[in-house]
């Protein structure tokens, strides 16, 4: 909720106003590079970013809350790397995010 806000704060924000200059200020190289925004990606691009980083750790935990002892974790997949079925979400999350 609390990145919707934000979101919706910079994306509505009057012309020439502080919040309004997050819509095309570009991000902090460090989040560009996390976040793999490329070189032209916004504070706005950012906001996304983090609030679908956020929303994939709600899901995780949620599944993850509800294990118990000696279930085979529902998000383990040892045929896909890592990396590659998170990036995979993270890209579902953001396109919804955007819709």
């Amino acid at each position: 909720h609390t990145y919707t806000t934000i979101i919706d704060t910079i994306e509505n924000a009057p012309d020439e106003s502080e919040m309004a200059e997050w819509r095309t200020e570009i991000a902090p190289a460090i989040a560009r590079g996390y976040w793999k925004l490329g070189e032209t990606g916004t504070v706005l691009d950012m906001m996304y970013a983090i609030r679908a980083d956020e929303a994939e750790h709600r899901d995780v935990n949620h599944v993850c809350s509800g294990i118990r002892e000696g279930q085979i974790n529902p998000l383990y997949n040892p045929e896909d790397q890592f990396d590659k079925v998170l990036e995979k979400y993270v890209k579902q999350i953001l396109k919804r995010g955007k819709d």
